[in-house]
């Protein structure tokens, strides 16, 4: 077989040394030709797992009513900052085809500004800091890839569930010595969510991935001020609260091992 096609390259005839030299680079293309076959086959594929931990940028499009209730005054509404923070996630691939993801990230912190000129009724100037609260997001996506795992450039769509917690509100000094003692409550949010991404195969242990997420996330944010009397019970001096739909985009930039 080598010398057949060796004769087909042009070398029948020739000298055995340049026959050996035409057979000895056919062997060196082919065994070039199978390592770089077998190092795309190590690319990700069924039963890898691969783990992440890269920058997540929030954005919040918030769509809130005005705050309503006992001794609210009218045009209070709210304006819903952005944060940045830590992502992290864990992706196990159950087909070349298919994968299951939980995407997470360290809780970021996202600040609330005072927003309508009705503020100033209260002493407080509009677009004032009066509030914080930290979000806890974990989701579950099953992703679809189009080219394979296995493949170097790996698009990838995903529909899965968001449940989000909102966890150590804080009143800031603004609101307090406005309102006097107060306290903040948000319910917490289950609802779908879908993401598209690209990860990139560096080799079989490295990658990086982009992907860009949108949630369902809706809250009813409630506001209690109480008198600064020392008094069993406590008395409300108002109450109010709105409807939140925070409509967030997540975008990712990762760094993934695989194992």
């Amino acid at each position: 077989m080598i010398r057949q096609l060796s004769d087909r390259a042009g070398v029948r005839g020739a000298s055995p040394g340049l026959r050996h030299a035409a057979a000895a680079s056919l062997l060196a293309a082919a065994a070039a030709f199978g390592g770089a076959s077998a190092h795309a086959d190590t690319l990700g594929g069924a039963g890898t797992n691969t783990i992440y931990a890269g920058v997540a940028a929030l954005q919040n499009h918030a769509s809130l009513g005005d705050l309503h209730g006992l001794n609210t005054p009218p045009g209070l509404n709210l304006d819903i900052g952005n944060a940045t923070t830590l992502g992290l996630g864990f992706v196990h691939n159950v087909t070349d085809r298919w994968s299951v993801e939980l995407a997470l990230g360290a809780p970021p912190t996202v600040h609330t500004n005072a927003k309508g000129a009705n503020w100033a009724l209260l002493g407080i100037a509009p677009g004032t800091r009066i509030a914080d609260v930290d979000v806890l997001s974990p989701t579950v996506f099953m992703n679809w890839h189009p080219l394979s795992t296995r493949s170097r450039w790996d698009p990838f769509v995903g529909l899965g569930v968001n449940y989000t917690r909102f966890a150590n509100t804080k009143a800031l000094t603004p609101l307090t010595n406005a309102l006097g003692p107060t306290e903040l409550s948000l319910s917490d949010s289950w609802g779908p969510a879908a993401h598209v991404g690209l990860t990139y195969h560096i080799n079989q242990r490295w990658s990086v991935v982009g992907t860009v997420a949108i949630a369902d996330v809706k809250s009813t944010l409630t506001v209690t001020s109480y008198s600064p009397a020392a008094v069993t019970p406590r008395i409300v001096t108002s109450q109010s609260s709105t409807d939140i739909n925070f409509h967030p985009v997540i975008y990712t930039l990762a760094v993934g091992y695989s194992f």
